[in-house]
């Protein structure tokens, strides 16, 4: 696996040199991919930033500069902040699990149904085409102030304005990571505040779940 960078990258070098070759080197992530053909797209906005598309297909991976437009999933993120999470431990325990994306080393075991901010699974990637609408993560009160993150479900333009924004502080964040606060409870009382379209978060959620009974109902086959 290659080594990941211990200092900050521009992102250019980070998405067309380091990641093809972290892809390629985890076994693993081919192996849980072998049946799938997708796209995953990411958008970093900023100086330095662009439009990359990362195309999975039958336990393959390149990654190409190109318009995310034809996508089932992008991420979504300034420049500051992606670099933030990765290098800075900013967004805490939200940021760790969404730069999981850029830790081959790490996916898809950080993107399970429970983590919020996770990438999700490879089975429920070809899902998500089905959705429409932009999911939006602020992570608030953290070292280095507000993180956030969008998450475009589907393909097409991204919207100017989120369908749904789930906002919650660090310090709750960390607590849900150690298994100290239930995500239920926090959300009843009103500690992860979701504004707009409660219904496109529950879809999300059911994907990722019946994604992950579906693996484990094939025993996460290894095939040959």
């Amino acid at each position: 696996m290659p080594v990941f960078p211990t200092a900050p990258i521009p992102p250019s070098e980070f998405m067309e040199g380091f990641l093809p070759e972290a892809f390629a080197a985890s076994g693993a992530l081919r192996d849980s991919v072998k049946d799938l053909e997708t796209r995953l797209g990411i958008k970093l906005e900023g100086e330095g930033g662009g439009e990359w598309v990362v195309h999975v297909a039958k336990g393959g991976f390149r990654v190409e500069r190109e318009p995310r437009d034809e996508a089932a999933f992008t991420f979504v993120q300034s420049v500051g902040d992606w670099r933030g999470a990765l290098w800075e431990g900013r967004g805490g325990a939200i940021g760790r699990q969404a730069s999981a994306l850029f830790r081959p080393d790490q996916w898809p075991a950080a993107a399970g149904p429970g983590a919020m901010g996770a990438p999700p699974t490879p089975a429920a990637l070809a899902q998500m085409q089905s959705l429409s609408g932009l999911m939006r993560m602020v992570v608030t009160g953290g070292e280095g102030g507000d993180w956030r993150i969008d998450f475009k479900l589907g393909p097409g333009a991204i919207p100017d304005e989120a369908t749904t924004t789930i906002r919650l502080s660090a310090e709750d964040a960390a607590a849900m990571e150690r298994g100290e606060l239930n995500p239920v409870e926090a959300f009843m009382a009103g500690r992860i505040q979701v504004g707009g379209d409660l219904t496109l978060v529950m879809q999300v959620q059911m994907i990722q779940m019946q994604a992950a009974s579906g693996a484990a109902a094939g025993g996460g086959g290894s095939g040959s």
